[in-house]
């Protein structure tokens, strides 16, 4: 059936596109929309108007592609120096707190794979399992669901990529950036997206980085400018991402998430958490602890291997071990738990080399080596919950420096730049010179 308003229902979603200030949806139905004085049908116009949005989105992404500067990297160097910093030398043992900073709600109409996690059965749900903080991170939107309340800290995901899953936990979060490399990125972006990141929230931290390696373990030698790391998530561990950042020299502490995307599943929830050394529940306080490493992350259940009822892990997650010391007495390092008995303790070195490991013991100790980059622990409680510690790091101050890797090549960033240009260009002259041509063809 023909519509003779099509034509103008086109043209007042073009004038609406000016006004709202987005000129290149607007050219692009232009020339989408030329020549075509012709009445068609409905159809015919919607799909010119579609193609001429699927062009201008394209073009946008092209943008944010291209405009992207270029990064160099200087050569990282693993820890070293006189001082050893432990970040649970001066903890309150009493002080632990159960957190969680990746979960996601319904939204987008469950597009998003939220399917059944409204925020009020988010709060049941954790609320009995006695967490102290359960964070909603929504993709790409900051859930404002209790505010009101003393732990409330914003957060999201961010990254629309769905074959290579490059994206961040953004911890206190101020506003969301929209702009991302949906497609591939690579080291450069990477590290351009971490740096615009951190612009607007307190932590950005690498969130799943072995599922689909949106991070590659390469990527960790040269990448900086973040301090938290997602190690524990239920879609893929990154124990080998982890151990490559410190043996090059990068403070970074672990997390712990469930990465829920559905509330109603036992095996999605209380699956891993961290544990924060706090005083309160006042964001300032955490943001604190989490930038002294003054966390660690758990592995409470692995579904996988010993699956457990929602009425089981509630009654474990209230009896749940926590770390009592970690105390560096000279060089030697000491590890307790509030457990009678840990049932294995690794000590765990540069290159993620097992340095020492002790069975069966209420105390674990080991004498840090002059040629040890860094020390981190591995705790396995009970066979069932597993503690992964901070590690303890090398420095040439009493107060740790971290380094920083990158920074942008002005040179390299205005020479491709003008390549860019030029060829666009070259293109557009092309384009026109075709269309004239045609047009002379046609007369």
């Amino acid at each position: 059936m023909e519509l003779p308003s099509a034509r103008n229902l086109l043209k007042s979603f073009q004038n609406k596109l000016k006004t709202l200030k987005i000129p290149i949806f607007s050219f692009s139905l232009q020339i989408i929309m030329s020549k075509t004085e012709k009445k068609h049908g409905f159809w015919f116009y919607f799909g010119r108007g579609m193609a001429g949005i699927g062009i201008a989105l394209l073009l946008v992404v092209l943008f944010v592609y291209l405009s992207v500067p270029t990064y160099s990297f200087r050569e990282p160097k693993p820890f070293s120096g006189e001082y050893l910093y432990n970040p649970y030398q001066d903890m309150n043992p009493d002080q632990w707190k159960k957190y969680h900073f990746h979960c996601h709600s319904r939204r987008y109409l469950g597009l998003t794979n939220g399917r059944k996690s409204k925020e009020e059965t988010i709060d049941s749900v954790y609320q009995a399992l006695g967490y102290d903080h359960y964070g909603i991170s929504d993709y790409m939107g900051i859930n404002t669901h209790g505010s009101e309340r003393e732990d409330y800290i914003p957060a999201y995901e961010h990254g629309y990529g769905l074959f290579r899953k490059t994206h961040q936990i953004c911890i206190g979060a101020e506003k969301v950036y929209w702009p991302d490399f949906p497609f591939m990125q690579n080291l450069n972006m990477k590290q351009h997206m971490i740096n615009k990141l951190g612009e607007r929230c307190r932590f950005v931290m690498p969130a799943h980085a072995s599922f689909t390696k949106g991070y590659k373990v390469s990527d960790m030698v040269f990448l900086s400018n973040y301090h938290l790391l997602e190690v524990l998530n239920p879609y893929g561990n990154a124990f080998e991402h982890w151990d490559k950042a410190l043996s090059n020299g990068h403070r970074v502490y672990a997390l712990g998430d469930d990465d829920t995307h559905n509330i109603s599943k036992a095996s999605e929830v209380c699956h891993n958490l961290t544990m924060v050394n706090t005083e309160s529940l006042d964001p300032e306080s955490v943001y604190n602890a989490l930038d002294l490493g003054l966390c660690y992350a758990v592995e409470f259940d692995n579904f996988f291997h010993y699956p457990m009822t929602l009425a089981e892990k509630v009654e474990q997650a209230h009896a749940l071990p926590h770390l009592t010391r970690a105390q560096l007495v000279g060089d030697t390092l000491f590890v307790e738990t509030s457990s009678p008995e840990m049932q294995e303790v690794q000590f765990i070195g540069q290159d993620g080399k097992v340095l020492k490991t002790e069975e069966n013991v209420a105390t674990a100790l080991y004498v840090i080596q002059p040629e040890d980059h860094y020390v981190r622990t591995h705790i396995n409680v009970n066979g069932l919950q597993h503690f992964y510690l901070n590690p303890v790091t090398r420095h040439t101050t009493p107060e740790p420096v971290d380094q920083q890797l990158d920074f942008v090549n002005q040179a390299q960033t205005y020479l491709y730049w003008f390549v860019y240009i030029v060829a666009f260009v070259a293109l557009a002259w092309y384009l026109i010179k075709m269309a004239k041509a045609k047009k002379e063809e046609n007369k």
